[in-house]
């Protein structure tokens, strides 16, 4: 079996597509916390999402960097 190749452009818009839902969660928790009561296991599980979605976006990084170690700087 091969390894398959992924293009650096791929990479880009999966990590755009990430941020944008983790910026998404970011304001479903924020306006969770300004209800009067805020319901506890949806901010967990909100937490949790967007901690699932920081660590991919960390490896996405990561594969991009080996694609284009030289020519790619993502912030």
């Amino acid at each position: 079996m091969t390894p398959r190749r992924i293009s650096p452009q791929s990479l880009l818009s999966r990590m755009a597509t990430l941020r944008r839902r983790h910026q998404n969660i970011d304001a479903l928790i924020t306006t969770e916390h300004q209800r009067p009561m805020p319901d506890m296991a949806v901010l967990k599980r909100l937490k949790q999402e967007r901690l699932g979605l920081k660590d991919a976006i960390h490896v996405t990084r990561l594969m991009l960097a080996r694609c284009t170690p030289d020519t790619v700087r993502t912030g």
